[in-house]
């Protein structure tokens, strides 16, 4: 299981890193991917990115903002790449990522929890069932069959 930046890079980013290892034409492919169009999933994946990453790298607002050496620049800020040419790193550390919420992530967060919030337990004591029922709803006398089915009397099963 990889606990490595890798789980949180954006797709094309991380097409980006796997192209570092690949032929000039491979690497080519991926920095004009990673500039081309940005769809909705490419740009959510990209802002979840921008939540996790370090503040001490400075990572810009749209993947579309960042060139080839930018690009490998944030990759060697993680620990993903390294070397001349730039390589990636074949075993990066884990990380533990934590996260930093404004007013506005606070407040939301709040709303979804309250939202899965059951809220207090109604049922009273009184409500609830016996701890001296018995299967058959009424008690079992010493020398009657055990009602748990093993055959024996009950004081020889349950009842001892």
């Amino acid at each position: 299981m990889d606990l490595g930046w890798t789980q949180w890079l954006p797709p094309r980013l991380a097409d980006v890193l796997r192209a570092l290892d690949g032929a000039d034409a491979r690497r080519r492919r991926a920095f004009d991917a990673l500039l081309g169009p940005q769809g909705p999933e490419d740009l959510a994946a990209w802002e979840r990115f921008r939540l996790v990453a370090p503040s001490r790298l400075d990572v810009p607002a749209l993947p579309s903002d960042l060139d080839a050496e930018e690009a490998v620049a944030l990759l060697e800020g993680l620990g993903l790449a390294a070397g001349d040419p730039p390589r990636a790193v074949p075993h990066p550390d884990p990380v533990e990522t934590v996260l930093t919420l404004d007013h506005d992530d606070v407040l939301e967060l709040e709303r979804i929890r309250a939202a899965t919030d059951a809220g207090p337990v109604e049922t009273g004591v009184d409500e609830l069932p016996s701890l001296d029922a018995r299967f058959g709803g009424g008690k079992v006398g010493r020398n009657e069959p055990c009602p748990c089915g093993s055959g024996l009397k009950y004081k020889r099963c349950h009842g001892a």
